[in-house]
């Protein structure tokens, strides 16, 4: 046989791993010094932005980037079809997830996994009835109570219903049947939080003090869901609640009293041409201290247009209800902006990338830098 040997590929490797003197001889023996792996025992200080990186055919995870230099932090481990919430000072996060034992059928675990930000320290977890919605991550499926004592997981069997989880006891006190009804939206005080329905009205649940029980309200008809659904994503700017219709109607609700009411609507897309409408997953962020709504929008819009691709981001006035300024934007599905003074937005793309804009003081947009994800990235959060 004419050739190389089999032999040849090994033997070169061997002799280009052989260090070589000027000369062209082997290079004196020197001794093998192993490298030191450490652990950092937390992670490096500074504002964070959490991604919820889900996953549908196994294990998941939220990862932690900084807010500067989209510099991964951290990997915090989660199951599959994930839901994210974070703690209002940025050190808790929680996963709900699914622990499945065949991936396709059989025995399916569900769990409520909390994490420390700081150490990326796992537990403790509790196990929830395997009743949870196994959908894409979206913020109002997975939700705290204003006075922090209770985690709120939306359920669906597909019966709708909500479990509460004593976050101090680490155990879950109730389910509550939420007929009809979706989403999990925590008034701003106490213990108390509404949900959609699909009539057009809103369910008020106010919690006793052990979590094990439940007064129920029913507010009037707020929205058309015939003619103009309202996306189930929402933002607080301090007593109201934000929702935006499919069409690109701003709501403004009240959650103060036992039941919601209706404080405005504004058409958002009146007198502007090219057929615009929100569109996305979480399509809408606010900025309390500019008193600014962003918004997520897509031209050309039609019946079943309302998860697309958002092509402009519209900073909404909230004091007039007018547009601010129109950013281009490549086709993200989810943003989220800091609560600062001087705010920045941060968005998700299908494709799999994080990306930062800066925001100049008449609120348009420039993107400043990216970063590669992994899963599908539809939940995002951010902390001062």
């Amino acid at each position: 046989m004419t050739g190389p040997s089999l032999k040849a590929p090994v033997v070169l490797a061997a002799a280009m791993a052989v260090p070589l003197t000027l000369a062209g001889g082997p290079a004196p023996a020197q001794d093998f010094v192993p490298e030191t792996l450490s652990v950092k025992p937390t992670i490096d200080p500074g504002p964070n932005v959490f991604v919820n990186q889900q996953q549908w055919i196994g294990a998941g995870s939220i990862a932690i980037f900084d807010q500067a230099t989209l510099k991964l932090k951290a990997l915090l481990p989660t199951g599959a079809m994930g839901q994210m919430l974070v703690s209002a000072d940025g050190k808790t996060a929680w996963a709900q997830s699914s622990f499945l034992k065949r991936t396709t059928y059989g025995p399916n675990e569900m769990v409520l996994t909390r994490f420390d930000v700081e150490t990326a320290a796992i537990g403790p977890e509790v196990i929830l009835p395997p009743k949870a919605a196994m959908a894409l991550g979206y913020t109002p499926l997975l939700r705290h109570s204003a006075d922090g004592r209770f985690v709120l997981v939306q359920n669906a069997t597909p019966a709708s219903s909500v479990t509460v989880v004593d976050v101090t006891a680490q155990t879950v006190v109730q389910e509550i049947p939420t007929p009809g009804c979706w989403g999990i939206y925590p008034a701003a005080e106490g213990a108390r939080f509404s949900t959609i329905c699909g009539d057009g009205t809103f369910a008020s649940y106010t919690l006793s003090a052990d979590g094990t029980g439940a007064e129920k309200a029913t507010s009037a008809a707020v929205f058309d869901p015939e003619t103009d659904p309202i996306f189930i994503e929402d933002e607080r700017v301090g007593d109201a609640l934000l929702f935006l219709t499919y069409s690109g109607k701003l709501i403004r609700l009240s959650d103060t009293g036992a039941a919601v009411e209706k404080l405005s609507e504004t058409d958002l897309v009146a007198g502007i041409e090219g057929g615009w409408a929100p569109g996305g997953y979480e399509l809408i962020a606010a900025n309390a201290a500019k008193n600014v709504l962003f918004v997520g929008m897509h031209p050309e819009s039609f019946d079943g247009s309302h998860k697309k691709g958002m092509e402009e981001i519209w900073a909404i006035d909230l004091a007039t209800g007018t547009v601010a300024a129109r950013s281009k934007v490549e086709h993200l599905s989810s943003i989220t902006v800091t609560p600062a003074a001087a705010p920045v937005l941060f968005g998700t793309t299908e494709e799999g990338k994080l990306i930062r804009y800066d925001i100049d003081a008449g609120m348009a947009l420039t993107k400043s830098a990216e970063t590669g994800l992994a899963g599908f990235a539809m939940s995002l959060w951010v902390t001062e």
